[in-house]
């Protein structure tokens, strides 16, 4: 072996030597590290470096937050496209079961429509999609658009309901388009 290879080898074990009698000194009996021994071993240049670890860990942990909230919106963001263009589907079958007159509510195929609208609306609340009531309570911003008012005694109550609202998760998906009784 050369001279060169040697004093490399040898500068090798010495730095393995120190980085163990470092390790020594840190470590307890049941071979974990004593925060309170690291901390009275840290040199000045030491601090800075712990510093920048513990600023590097804090802005890991804010992205690890911030990517699974982005990723939750997301998700509520995709869901909420899909369902906004199932509804209409639901309520022009809601609109044909209205507007069936009582001698063709017993052919087969009001029957089949009546079943497709329960199976639709039962598999939609699966999904946690769910109708809020509307017709009675007082409007809500968050919640009505109002259409038109009728003349009456009540202010901002509901009376009539063009199309129904929806919630998705807890959440406004559509808003219901109402009537309201509006003062004299």
């Amino acid at each position: 072996m050369s001279e060169h290879k040697n004093k490399e080898i040898l500068e090798e074990d010495n730095i393995i030597e120190q980085m163990e009698d470092d390790i020594k000194e840190v470590e307890n009996e049941d071979w974990t590290i004593n925060e309170e021994k690291v901390e009275n071993n840290i040199f000045p240049e030491d601090e800075k470096c712990l510093d920048r670890l513990m600023k590097t860990q804090a802005d890991f942990d804010n992205f690890k937050a911030r990517t699974e909230r982005d990723k939750v919106g997301m998700t509520f963001f995709l869901k909420q496209d899909i369902f906004k263009k199932t509804l209409p589907v639901l309520d022009d079958l809601e609109r044909i079961i209205k507007a069936t007159s009582e001698e063709n509510k017993k052919t087969p195929i009001y029957e089949g429509i009546t079943a497709l609208y329960n199976k639709f609306s039962g598999d939609l609340e699966k999904m946690w999609v769910k109708s809020f009531v509307s017709l009675g309570e007082e409007v809500n911003p968050d919640k009505h658009d109002v259409m038109t008012t009728i003349p009456w005694r009540i202010e901002w109550i509901i009376c009539d309901e063009f199309e129904k609202g929806y919630e998705l998760e807890g959440r406004v998906l559509r808003h219901a388009k109402v009537i309201v009784w509006a003062w004299e």
